[in-house]
């Protein structure tokens, strides 16, 4: 029974993980559409969650993108031996879920969420990357994880030269959606507990 238990996590894990980019690039494109003043180099992408139907598709959006991402973290404690990156990015999902609950019309509590959310995000990528690559389980997607982290910590280099700060954002986010797809697939497809089914 535990072993079915686990494998019925893992299965919802993974598929949550491949849901993850779809639900959050297809509400922040809705929400760009009905937005023709936004510009991503004079714009945040909260700006698009402050009014209108915009903020209906970007916040819904990101709420619901933070509730796949935290059963996302959730199914990942079921596969790494070290768990911290898996708390650490169940963290950051909440916080993201803070975000579209507080939109940034709410000011102080959005930049808190926002803030937490990359920050996070950036330090579970790095944790869950070397974690991968350390337990011997999708090696290079650890690699690929401690990648993005890197990239995403030079993203705040870039706000030197824009008005907005989406682009950044983008950069910190965007490829990491990208890859909880991929290790979601890879999750589905291999979803035998009582093998180390992730091995390379």
């Amino acid at each position: 029974m535990q072993i079915i238990k686990k494998i019925k996590i893992t299965i919802l894990a993974g598929i949550c993980g491949v849901l993850i980019p779809i639900i959050i690039f297809l509400s922040i494109w809705l929400a760009i559409l009905d937005a023709s003043w936004f510009r991503w180099t004079h714009n945040a992408l909260s700006d698009l969650g402050i009014e209108g139907i915009s903020a209906f598709f970007f916040n819904n959006g990101i709420i619901f993108g933070g509730i796949l991402i935290l059963i996302f973290s959730i199914g990942l404690t079921k596969i790494l031996n070290n768990k911290t990156g898996a708390y650490i990015l169940a963290i950051s999902s909440l916080a993201l879920i803070g975000a579209g609950l507080f939109p940034k019309t709410i000011f102080t509590l959005h930049y808190i969420s926002s803030t937490i959310f990359f920050i996070f995000l950036t330090i579970a990528l790095f944790v869950i990357g070397f974690s991968l690559k350390k337990e011997g389980i999708e090696q290079n997607l650890g690699r690929i994880a401690i990648v993005l982290a890197v990239i995403a910590c030079s993203s705040i280099f870039f706000q030197h030269f824009l008005k907005g700060i989406a682009i950044p954002e983008a950069i910190v986010c965007f490829p990491a959606f990208i890859w909880f797809m991929i290790f979601g697939f890879k999750i589905t497809m291999n979803h035998k507990p009582e093998k180390r089914f992730l091995q390379n």
